[in-house]
Formats: structure tokens, C-alpha cells, sequence
């Protein structure tokens, strides 16, 4: 079981020291990964798709926040989604009513 901490910044004005100090008060021994300038799709995040390719089952994946994840709830369903089916948790330290564990997406409305 490992605990991986997923930072990410957009453009070259934003810093992604606060995601990664978050991450680590929470979860100190996370191993912290990090993306620069990714514009707003999921796809070419390459240390992203790195990191989906090694977490597994009971795994925990910490985000500082959702956005940090996906930007449309579409790509966030669909991702939220694969890691389910993964047995890999998710925590976003903004949005705790999100639940960490992995649960199907559905349940989320019942």
C-alpha cells in the first residue's frame, strides 16, 4: 500500500509549492509527483500517465484539489471511474466530502 501525491500547475506563473506542502501535512511519507505546465487535458500529463501506470490496488492517490485531477466532470467521472475499478482511493485535501475510498461513482447520489 502506497500513498502517492499528485501536484500540478498549468502555466508558468503558478507555483506548486503549496499542493505539495498540503499534501505532506497530511501525508508526510507520500512520494510526491510533479507536472508542470500542462494546459487543461488529461492527455500528455506524461508523469500523470507515469503514475496510473504504477499505482495498485489499495493504493491511495492524494490531490490537493479535484482540479487538480481533471478539469471537466466528465474526465473526473471517467478517471474516478478507472481508478474505482484499480482498487486505488482517492483523497482531495479541498473537497473532503469526496469520499477517499474507493467507491463506485454512483453511490455518490444514492
Amino acid at each position: 500500500m502506497k500513498v502517492y501525491g499528485y501536484c500540478r500547475i498549468s502555466t508558468s506563473k503558478q507555483s506548486m509549492e503549496r499542493q505539495i506542502r498540503n499534501i505532506k501535512l497530511a501525508y508526510p511519507d507520500a512520494v510526491i509527483v510533479k507536472e508542470t505546465y500542462t494546459g487543461t487535458i488529461i492527455q500528455g500529463r506524461k508523469e500523470f500517465e507515469k503514475l496510473l501506470k504504477i499505482v495498485s490496488t489499495d493504493d491511495t492517490l492524494v490531490f490537493d484539489s479535484v482540479s487538480r485531477m481533471s478539469r471537466t466532470a466528465q474526465e473526473g467521472y471517467e478517471m474516478y471511474q478507472k481508478l474505482y475499478n484499480q482498487g486505488v482511493s482517492l483523497v482531495f485535501l479541498k473537497e473532503p466530502h469526496i469520499p477517499i475510498f474507493a467507491v463506485p461513482f454512483i453511490q455518490l447520489f444514492l
